[in-house]
């Protein structure tokens, strides 16, 4: 019996900043295509790459202009800021990588570790020769 694989669907999610409630979803890239957008190909930089390769692999997104949708067309992507754009190629790249965002400063880091154990502690035994 064969193995059947379904390409991956990211699922973008801007909680807060500047883009909070955007969500686009983006197919997979296959590993040639990973490499070219990490290091250009055919003449292109990294940046043109990664953007062609997001033209190809959108599936949609919740972008609208004066409440109407913008298709996610290689000319609407295009259209956009830098910033933007580079958003959502940057989280997409990590979704890929499987790297985390970081956390957020104000992430608490945990309670300090008490000085001494609470577990009582007996002294090991001699050990015993077999």
């Amino acid at each position: 019996m064969g193995f059947e694989r379904n390409p991956k669907v990211y699922h973008l999610k801007w909680q807060d900043g500047e883009y909070a409630g955007l969500e686009v979803r983006v197919r997979t890239v296959n590993m040639g295509q990973l490499l070219a957008m990490r290091t250009g190909s055919e003449g292109k930089d990294s940046t043109q790459v990664s953007v062609d390769y997001l033209a190809e692999r959108i599936v949609d997104w919740n972008l609208t202009s004066n409440g109407v949708p913008v298709p996610p067309t290689l000319e609407n992507i295009l259209a956009e800021d830098d910033d933007f754009v580079l958003a959502i190629i940057t989280k997409w790249s990590q979704a890929i990588s499987g790297v985390s965002a970081p956390l957020p400063e104000s992430s608490p880091s945990g309670e300090p570790s008490p000085e001494e154990s609470v577990i009582p502690m007996a002294p090991l035994s001699a050990s015993q020769a077999s």
